[in-house]
C-alpha cells in the first residue's frame, strides 16, 4: 500500500481506541445491562494493556 493510504488508515485506528475514552457519552449506554457493561470494561482493559491489533499487523492474506 502507499504511504498515503497506511497514513489515513492508522489514523482510523487512532480513532478507533479513542471510542474507549467515549463509550461512557454514547447514547443509551444508560440502558446497557450489567452484563454489557461487563464486555465494555473487559474491552477498555484489553484497549489498556495494548491487546489490539494494529492495522499494519494483520495479515489480509
Amino acid at each position: 500500500m502507499d504511504e498515503r493510504m497506511m497514513e489515513k488508515l492508522t489514523n482510523i485506528e487512532k480513532m478507533l481506541v479513542e471510542i474507549n475514552s467515549k463509550i461512557d457519552n454514547f447514547l443509551g449506554v444508560e440502558d446497557l445491562s450489567e452484563e454489557e457493561m461487563e464486555g465494555v470494561r473487559e474491552i477498555r482493559e484489553e484497549i489498556k494493556k495494548g491487546n489490539c491489533a494494529e492495522y499494519d499487523k494483520i495479515s489480509w492474506e
